[in-house]
């Protein structure tokens, strides 16, 4: 089916400023809020559209979706974050993360009705950056419309001897849980927030470079990292060289757990337990063996020192 790749980015008002202020969304490197018209996304009607999304913002955290006049439409989910999902299923909402992906199936209104795609808003908690709603581009169903091109398929291959990446993985007994959290302290009165992303039983830090690992594992392991947020604003948990599979939200198993890169943990109101997410990791692999990061994906939170290192050691 015809094929759009959207990439959705911010562009701050004040670009020189240390702190994130103000900004817009672009959609394809285009404005879409005043005084810019927004976008137009030109369908057939009626026709089934295949839209790969990229949330390439550095801090925005996004719920799309599409809309004929004020009524969300359901959408049908093929893959999160480069990998197809179990089962594709419909929804009338997705949240993507900054680094987050998604790939889903659209269906282009009637022609003349009043139709857009949208960025429906986003609340990041009680010290979190505004995520507003924003209108991202207008869909025009008109039969005068040039539909993309459909991405051609690829010859088939030979199936691959010995079991898939991340095969099975729901079914694996983890051999070491972990718990890991978000916290934030304030630097002085007046000074910048510090950040970390701490295992917990060790001593919060901001990184550096020059950091031992904060985690040592073997290739082998499968590992289920239980992820905390201890502070008033919501984190993206993003680690390199791996998928995990996303399994509970507060302790809550989810009905179709998926593969993820980079997921959504809830801000803490300041009440209560604190918000979390379970993940199992899987560190199969032989060519996992090696160091490398994982952080919270708010770029300016990375930046400020929420990062950590994972060694895997080969057997």
């Amino acid at each position: 089916m015809p094929e759009r790749v959207l990439i959705i980015r911010q562009q701050f008002r004040n670009p020189n400023s240390w702190i994130a202020g103000p900004y817009q969304l672009t959609l394809n490197y285009q404005p879409s809020e005043a005084p810019f018209p927004s976008p137009i996304i030109q369908m057939q009607p009626g026709v089934k559209e295949f839209w790969r999304v990229a949330n390439a913002s550095s801090q925005a955290f996004l719920s799309l979706a599409v809309l004929f006049g004020e009524t969300a439409q359901q959408v049908e989910i093929i893959a999160l974050d480069g990998i197809p999902v179990t089962e594709s299923y419909k929804t009338t909402s997705i949240m993507l993360p900054p680094a987050g992906r998604a790939e889903f199936i659209v269906t282009g209104p009637a022609a003349g009705q009043a139709a857009s795609f949208w960025q429906t808003g986003f609340d990041t908690g009680p010290i979190g950056n505004a995520n507003a709603a924003q209108e991202l581009a207008v869909i025009l169903g008109t039969t005068l419309a040039q539909e993309p091109p459909a991405m051609p398929l690829s010859p088939a291959k030979p199936a691959l001897a010995g079991p898939q990446r991340f095969a099975g993985l729901n079914r694996l007994v983890p051999t070491k849980p972990r718990k890991i959290y978000f916290a934030e302290a304030t630097n002085g009165t007046n000074g910048p927030t510090e950040f970390f992303i701490t295992v917990e039983g060790q001593a919060p830090k901001v990184f550096s470079m020059s950091d031992p690992p904060a985690i040592t594992t073997t290739v082998g392991a499968v590992e289920d990292w239980t992820i905390e947020n201890r502070s008033g604003e919501t984190h993206a948990f993003h680690i390199h060289q791996i998928h995990f599979l996303f399994m509970a939200i507060n302790g809550v198993p989810l009905v179709a757990p998926q593969l993820r890169d980079t997921v959504v943990v809830r801000a803490w109101s300041g009440r209560g337990a604190y918000p979390s997410v379970t993940l199992r990791m899987d560190f199969r692999d032989p060519e996992i063996a090696g160091t490398f990061v994982f952080h919270c994906h708010v770029l300016d939170h990375e930046d400020a020192g929420m990062m950590a290192k994972i060694r895997v050691n080969p057997r």
